[in-house]
């Protein structure tokens, strides 16, 4: 078989299950990531490893999995990041975050900034690569996404520091007073909100990055909230994505006491999926419980 026989091919049998628009999407990044070849390449033949490997690759495409597992790379603010089923699959409103953080802090700034619960390492690697004077670290609770992000590092040949810790603990363990950006992109999804989510999400994401409590969706937000009370220098700032189910309650918890300025942004489709908060020069000595 050649290679534009197994794109029709992929194509046409991915088309009932995703569509023709994303069948088409999901079979050029296959054929691009997998097998090297870009639409407008002359033709070639598969060899019969490659052959034995575009039926398994279609088979887990047909069940489901996303197409960034299967391929083992997803694209994030112009890097193209290895992922494994051990992270979560960067998603657009990320980028959004990161984008907000560069430019409130323009190039030539000196920051130390720390990205709470890192999974694929996304943020500090984006930021790193925009801001290269920048000092990023970078913690996660998972050993096996700490291995993703390391590697995702090492391929760029850039210096981020990982810490395995979890996040309720990274005040205990991490400098106090030290940071100047505080990033997270918690878990923050209260599992009756799975009926409404992909099933492939569900099948194949990891929920410990995904889901908090049904009673307590704010969770991680007050980990987030607390920690930068203490490791944040006077002045410095918090950024995290939100759900937008809940982001007024995000809001109402930053301006409960130790922050000001705190602001929601919206996303590309209009929903309020961003907030940053700056840290008093007086904080509040008690975290919320």
């Amino acid at each position: 078989m050649r290679t534009d026989e197994l794109t029709t091919h992929f194509a046409k049998t991915l088309r009932p299950l995703l569509g023709r628009g994303e069948a088409r999407s999901v079979t050029r990044l296959v054929l691009e990531d997998v097998f090297g070849y870009r639409q407008g390449q002359r033709p070639r033949l598969l060899s019969p490893d490659e052959e034995v490997l575009a039926w398994a690759t279609l088979n887990r495409l047909l069940a489901g999995e996303p197409v960034q597992y299967v391929t083992g790379v997803a694209d994030f603010y112009g890097l193209q990041l290895h992922v494994t089923p051990a992270v979560l699959i960067p998603r657009p409103e990320t980028e959004e975050l990161v984008e907000w953080i560069l430019e409130e802090h323009v190039g030539g700034s000196q920051r130390r900034a720390l990205d709470l619960g890192t999974g694929s390492g996304c943020i500090p690697l984006a930021l790193k690569m925009r801001r290269p004077e920048w000092t990023l670290e970078a913690l996660d609770v998972s050993e096996a996404a700490l291995a993703v992000a390391r590697k995702n590092a090492r391929e760029r040949d850039v210096h981020i520091t990982f810490h395995q810790q979890d996040m309720a603990e990274a005040s205990a363990v991490l400098p106090a007073a030290q940071y100047d950006l505080l990033v997270s992109n918690p878990p923050y999804i209260p599992p009756s909100e799975e009926k409404h989510m992909s099933r492939s999400t569900l099948a194949f994401e990891p929920r410990l990055a995904l889901f908090v409590p049904e009673d307590d969706p704010l969770l991680f937000y007050r980990h987030v909230f607390n920690t930068g009370k203490i490791l944040l220098r006077p002045g410095g700032m918090v950024y995290v994505e939100t759900n937008a189910h809940n982001s007024e309650q995000v809001l109402q918890l930053f301006r409960s006491g130790g922050y000001t300025q705190v602001q929601r942004k919206r996303d590309l489709q209009g929903k309020w999926r961003m907030l940053r908060a700056t840290l008093e020069a007086m904080q509040a000595p008690n975290p919320v419980p």
